[in-house]
């Protein structure tokens, strides 16, 4: 009794404390007015209007529709009604999406270290709404959460070896571009049959929106795809991008193109040699959040709200921390000390998770183009510098070892009391 009250307890504390810190934004500045979401809406009723796709401006903005031809069909729904019909029913979409993915990320490891899933999963899901990531793809009415459970399926399709396993990753690259780095996974971690369902998957969406709207097809994939610019400036905070960093450390119509190329190559080489080696081991969950991460550092532009990737990070972390084993790629003196890996896997799961709660950059915002010091440059700039250090530090489970281990046998003759 005692411990469902202190359970109930630990619920209630967290969600208060979560309430307390949303109340402001939805209170005083109602989550971005769901702007993207109005983006899309416009985008989707103008095309449907026989219009091209990609002449559409939301008025009085400058912001227009940057996903493939594809992503519309999926936005239809958008479309229908009126503006606060399509709020509450992308609102009621992803917070469906939010519990979903929180039940898909954590009953395995519930289930595993002998945790109530229900009690897990209630303390879970406020303090996932409370990352940055989660809580701006809520307020924007962006889509990120749809790629998320379109990724976790095919987690869990690869891991039972569905023959359809990849397909939901070839869709989310059809419905945006970056997810197209899943495929280069999973050619590299050796599942070419995969591989060949995600390609094939993306390439039969790209073609029935291709039939449906031959100019646009070919406007977006000629031409509107390299024009980065059309998405906002790249020396924003918001863009923790590695692209980003070099633009607000130089002037941003000026960077240095040759050196974001290679440390974009050197993100990319490390990160996915990385996530095909914990696909190797069988730890399906670390690879594919170590290429997401990836996607995110490489790409021209990663606004806050592409990090997402770091809630299957802290999950992994949580995992160890509860006492799984590091896959046998980890360094043996890594292995022997068990303890100190699953201390050093809490606090990491407490700092990621501190770091995106608190919406650490913002208090630094603007200090890297204005030659602050050292440290008010790693905080602007600590989404990105998470994402780096999780790509290097983030452990490779050994999942088909069991976290918790059978007691001995009893000596025989002893007394069972």
């Amino acid at each position: 009794m005692a411990r469902t009250a202190l359970r109930l307890a630990a619920v209630g504390a967290v969600t208060a404390t979560v309430g307390v810190y949303l109340s402001g934004p939805v209170v005083y500045s109602p989550w971005h007015r769901f702007f993207d979401l109005r983006v899309y809406r416009g985008a989707v009723r103008w095309w449907l209007q026989g219009r091209p796709l990609y002449d559409f401006v939301l008025p009085h903005t400058s912001k227009g529709f940057t996903y493939p031809p594809f992503a519309v069909l999926v936005l239809l729904p958008a479309a229908v009604g009126s503006e606060t019909t399509a709020e509450v029913l992308l609102t009621v979409v992803s917070t469906a999406l939010v519990v979903l993915t929180t039940w898909m990320l954590l009953t395995p490891v519930a289930t595993e270290h002998g945790w109530p899933r229900w009690f897990v999963v209630a303390l879970a899901v406020p303090l996932v709404v409370a990352m940055e990531p989660i809580r701006e793809t809520l307020g924007w009415g962006q889509v990120g959460l749809l790629l998320l459970a379109l990724a976790l399926a095919d987690v869990a399709a690869l891991r039972s070896a569905r023959p359809w396993a990849g397909a939901c990753l070839g869709l989310a690259a059809a419905i945006k571009v970056t997810p197209g780095l899943f495929v280069l996974y999973l050619l590299l971690s050796g599942r070419r049959r995969a591989a060949a369902v995600a390609a094939g998957t993306f390439l039969a969406a790209t073609a029935l929106a291709f039939a449906l709207s031959p100019r646009d097809s070919v406007r977006f994939w000629t031409r509107e795809l390299w024009e980065t610019g059309r998405v906002g400036a790249a020396d924003r905070t918001s863009d923790q991008s590695l692209r980003g960093l070099l633009a607000r450390l130089a002037d941003p119509q000026r960077h240095d193109r040759l050196v974001w190329a290679l440390l974009a190559a050197a993100v990319a080489v490390v990160g996915l040699a990385r996530a095909a080696r914990a696909a190797r081991a069988g730890d399906e969950l670390t690879g594919v959040t170590l290429t997401g991460l990836v996607s995110c550092l490489v790409s021209p532009i990663a606004w806050t709200h592409h990090f997402f990737w770091v809630v299957p990070a802290v999950v992994v972390l949580v995992d160890v921390a509860g006492g799984t084993r590091l896959a046998d790629t980890a360094p043996s003196w890594l292995r022997a000390r068990p303890r100190q890996v699953a201390r050093a896997a809490a606090g990491g799961a407490v700092l990621v998770t501190g770091v995106f709660v608190s919406s650490l950059i913002w208090f630094f915002a603007g200090a890297t183009a204005q030659g602050a010091g050292v440290l008010e440059m790693l905080g602007e700039n600590a989404y990105l510098l998470v994402s780096v250090a999780l790509l290097v530090l983030l452990p490779i489970r050994d999942v088909r070892a069991p976290a918790r281990r059978p007691a001995p046998p009893r000596p025989a003759g002893s007394s069972p009391r």
